[in-house]
């Protein structure tokens, strides 16, 4: 079934043969490839803008320990009762390094330390002070006083809170003061 145009177009076929199509061919696709590489730059471009491959949660660390500490019968005081904990009431029965070391324990000894001191409001004395994983406090705390950022250095958290404790005479307030120290990694 060969039509005049089909006639044609061999004719011409031959007369020029494969000479004229291999540029055409070239000129016609090679915009599409410089667009399809456009968009694939641009695609991986906002790709990476927008993915974070590092997410620093030291602060976020810091913050879940010391609400741990704050609204855990750690230290709080708990009714025997109810069993309910006082956020704000120290037990100064509970206040002491061997509790808190057994009540919050890390499997990772080199993740986290704390500082906890419990400041009277009406002379500043200090009430008590316990230590959250001690050793590796005095480690970490060498680090931060190098003023270094970065891998292989650590970073203090400082969280005051408003408490009340009992001491021989009733009930006294006072500020919790803790310092938390997460190491940089």
């Amino acid at each position: 079934m060969n039509t005049i145009s089909d006639r044609r177009m061999g004719k011409r076929q031959k007369k020029l043969g494969n000479k004229g199509q291999a540029p055409l061919f070239f000129l016609e696709n090679a915009f599409r490839i410089g667009f399809l590489m456009v968009a694939l730059l641009a695609f991986f471009l906002l790709v990476n803008m927008y993915i974070s491959n590092k997410m620093d949660t030291n602060r976020l660390e810091a913050e879940v320990l010391a609400n741990r500490i704050i609204y855990s019968d750690t230290i709080m005081y708990q009714d025997a009762k109810t069993s309910r904990i006082y956020p704000g009431i120290v037990d100064m029965d509970r206040f002491d390094e061997g509790i808190l070391n057994t009540n919050i324990d890390y499997q990772n000894k080199r993740h986290i330390a704390a500082n906890i001191t419990l400041i009277n409001n009406q002379n500043g004395a200090i009430v008590g002070d316990i230590y959250l994983n001690k050793q590796q406090y005095a480690e970490l705390n060498i680090l931060t006083m190098q003023k270094s950022t970065g891998k292989g250095s650590a970073t203090h958290y400082i969280k005051n809170y408003p408490v009340t404790y009992k001491n021989t005479n009733g009930y006294d307030y006072g500020t919790l003061v803790i310092d938390i120290i997460v190491p940089n990694s």
